[in-house]
């Protein structure tokens, strides 16, 4: 009886000893596991995208010490293949511009833009299969800032450009030679870059070969309207203030005296321009605010005219 007792006691302790040595083996796979960044925007000290080691490895390679705007140069150059472009002189060798995590990789460890001066940068990509249409990037360093310039070859009026801070992407605020340990803020450089230069420079070549991208502004005028009548006042002036299409839709007199009869109740005089009806809309606003706040309902952030 006795025996029978220690064998079973065992048999117990064994088949725990195999549930947590299962258990342990389960969080060792999720540990090894775990996904690699993908886009130079996940960048964490101790998550590095491939695709910035490659960066890193082509300055090696060229046995070149990176300067900070060296180093943002090299990461508007990757922010171009995130979003499909290839750069020009590897234009036979793909005919997709979707996200392809294997194109990135190996197109990041080609130096695909030219120094031709001590602080300025060309760089050439196209997006396949439109290979008609190339987009020239030209950066230059004007103080502490990083002026990025893109226009695109055989699309009129098509010119983008923005401003990068260069002391912002990097802990440091000294003129010192980059250093991965010190860069930071790689979020808000990717998501300034690729919205006011990626974006617009992809969607430009879609539109010129009569291919929709997937955006609000591409929506028939009809829906965009009947949208943004749902849309507070404050909030249309500044929908259509970011392109020439918005800015288009917002110059109707109807619209604006029927956003001031909605929100306010308030009929306006007959013959006012856009610009007065605006204007007035502005200070109903104003008042608005001030007599919500006297009242001690307000809950919100006051948006600033």
């Amino acid at each position: 009886m006795a025996e029978c007792v220690v064998s079973e006691t065992n048999k117990i302790v064994t088949d725990s000893s195999k549930q947590i040595s299962d258990v342990q083996s389960c969080q060792d796979v999720k540990t090894e596991k775990v996904m690699e960044p993908l886009q130079l925007e996940d960048f964490q000290k101790d998550k590095i995208p491939i695709t910035l080691e490659n960066l890193i490895k082509s300055f090696e390679m060229k046995e070149v010490v990176p300067s900070k705007n060296d180093f943002l140069v090299g990461c508007i150059y990757i922010f171009m293949l995130e979003y499909g472009f290839i750069p020009i002189e590897k234009k036979n060798d793909y005919n997709d511009c979707g996200f392809c995590y294997k194109r990135i990789k190996e197109l990041s460890s080609f130096s695909g833009w030219n120094k031709f001066k001590e602080n300025s940068y060309s760089l050439s990509f196209t997006l396949p299969p439109h290979h008609l249409y190339v987009c020239k990037i030209l950066c230059v360093k004007t103080g502490d800032d990083l002026i990025v310039n893109a226009f695109v070859k055989n699309i009129e009026e098509v010119q983008y450009t923005c401003m990068l801070d260069i002391l912002t992407y990097f802990t440091d605020s000294s003129h010192a030679d980059a250093h991965l340990s010190k860069l930071q803020n790689l979020k808000i450089l990717s998501n300034l870059f690729k919205n006011q230069i990626a974006f617009p420079v992809k969607n430009a070549i879609l539109h010129a070969n009569e291919i929709r991208h997937p955006c609000f502004e591409d929506l028939p005028i009809e829906i965009i309207l009947y949208i943004l009548k749902y849309f507070h006042g404050i909030d249309v002036m500044r929908v259509t203030a970011v392109s020439k299409k918005f800015h288009a839709l917002r110059e109707d007199v109807k619209f604006w005296e029927n956003l001031i009869s909605r929100d306010f109740k308030y009929k306006v005089n007959q013959n006012q321009t856009c610009k007065e009806l605006m204007k007035e809309y502005g200070r109903l606003y104003k008042l608005h605010v001030k007599h919500v706040k006297n009242r001690g309902y307000w809950r919100g952030r006051i948006p600033i005219l």
